[in-house]
């Protein structure tokens, strides 16, 4: 009779923790376009620095390691962390940077939420995380949604002011080439396509007082400004703030 209830006990326990892997392992699947994909949690792999400056407007926390598996594709991994808005505005975009000692798992990512992060919502990342390597994560730039910006002040970062002013130069005098042939209803249908209009110059990720998404980041920048002018002022204000945008 003892014997009998272990083994429905173990019988149980073991149902519950297929059960679960299975929950998640459709979840990442989902998320890695494979089917059949078997996830679970690597306790194994060392948890990631969190490198933050003080007045970083978004924090990372709760970074957790999986390791997953799909048939005919072998053993991967993946970091995933949440990303909190801290501040008192509404997010629009971010960039995030990943660095290791060694020469692999280096990395970074932009990220646009569809609908923002508003101050006090957290989203979930991921990153692929192959190699073992110790990573540390960090918070490189921040765009709100009413154009302003926070830059960290990291000599590696991937976006640096400088970058940043030589990309909204470049699409402000895009955009007012387009607003003196077409009217202000032409620069609102080219703002979705603007990065396609607008690209930087050759070698100019390569200047390391620009950050590789520099002047990137730049032309969006200029992109919200001009959809928050809109939003605030109509025509008008959009025509007035690229007349008046430093050439």
């Amino acid at each position: 009779m003892k014997y009998t209830t272990r083994l429905l006990i173990a019988l149980l326990i073991f149902t519950t923790g297929v059960l679960s892997v299975a929950k998640r392992s459709d979840h990442l699947g989902k998320q890695v376009w494979a089917p059949r994909v078997f996830e679970w949690r690597n306790p194994l792999r060392r948890s990631p620095q969190i490198d933050l400056e003080p007045d970083s407007p978004l924090l990372i926390t709760r970074p957790r390691y999986y390791s997953f598996m799909s048939i005919g594709s072998g053993i991967g991994g993946v970091l995933r962390f949440d990303i909190t808005n801290r501040s008192s505005k509404p997010v629009h975009s971010y960039d995030c940077r990943y660095y290791s000692s060694v020469p692999v798992g280096n990395g970074s990512y932009g990220s646009q939420p569809e609908e923002g992060l508003l101050p006090g919502q957290a989203r979930e990342d991921s990153i692929s995380a192959h190699e073992y390597a110790p990573l540390t994560l960090t918070i490189d730039f921040v765009q709100f949604e009413d154009g302003t910006t926070w830059f960290s002040n990291s000599p590696h970062s991937t976006v640096k002011a400088q970058g940043l002013e030589a990309g909204a130069k470049a699409a402000a005098s895009y955009l007012r080439g387009v607003i003196s042939r077409d009217g202000v209803g032409t620069v609102m249908a080219t703002l979705p396509r603007i990065h396609a209009d607008v690209t930087e110059p050759d070698g100019t990720s390569a200047n390391p007082e620009f950050g590789i998404f520099g002047f990137y980041c730049g032309v969006t920048n200029i992109a919200v400004r001009v959809e928050h002018e809109y939003k605030d002022g109509g025509a008008q204000g959009v025509e007035t703030f690229l007349r008046s945008y430093p050439e």
